[in-house]
């Protein structure tokens, strides 16, 4: 792993075999493996776990390339764009990553769910329930924006549902450890009250 990480210049989410000093040909024998596994459906597993089970890194390694690849995931989000690296760094460790199923939900209207998630790969679909109870759709939401950062007004408390449309990464963090970032950090606050003005333009 080089020491003199730096911010990538692209906008577009980096695979974490670009964090990795391996081979282009121990990559494509972990992606064979992580395929393997994929046929026999265990969809958990990341391209790193494969890396490291085959010897080919070290946990070490997969840590460090992880918090670089979570760090430069983090700063796409509108959000948290205005962040240094240092504080990318330091906000990161608040953040693990979740994988969701093509038609799974996994936030669900009226839940108490003190959580905010970034979409970092994938589609999801925010929809919500007449009193018919039938399904009312209010938007998709694409890479690389933040989701439930409604509830953070609202003790928590969900007031849509989300289910993924693909197969999708995401990024989530309680809204505990996110605190000082939306109430202390100027810039930060500010972004943060944007999305939340502009959901609210969009689903009127």
């Amino acid at each position: 792993m080089a020491d003199d990480y730096r911010k990538p210049e692209t906008n577009e989410p980096r695979r974490l075999g670009e964090y990795l000093t391996c081979s282009r040909g121990s990559i494509v024998m972990a992606i064979k493996k992580k395929l393997e596994s994929l046929e026999r459906g265990n969809d958990k597993k990341g391209l790193g776990e494969f890396l490291l089970e085959l010897g080919i890194i070290s946990e070490e390694e997969l840590q460090n390339a992880l918090r670089h690849q979570r760090a430069d995931r983090i700063r796409l989000c509108p959000v948290f764009s205005s962040l240094t690296n240092a504080e990318l760094h330091a906000i990161g460790n608040h953040f693990i990553e979740v994988s969701i199923n093509s038609g799974e939900q996994f936030i669900n209207e009226g839940d108490k769910d003190p959580v905010l998630y970034i979409l970092v790969e994938g589609e999801l679909e925010v929809f919500t329930k007449d009193s018919k109870g039938k399904k009312v759709h209010i938007a998709y939401i694409n890479p690389v924006e933040p989701i439930g950062e409604m509830g953070y007004f609202q003790d928590g408390i969900r007031t849509a549902s989300v289910r993924a449309t693909k197969q999708s990464e995401l990024l989530r963090a309680p809204y505990l450890n996110l605190t000082h970032y939306f109430e202390h950090v100027p810039r930060v606050a500010s972004a943060f009250l944007e999305v939340i003005q502009r959901r609210q333009e969009n689903t009127k």
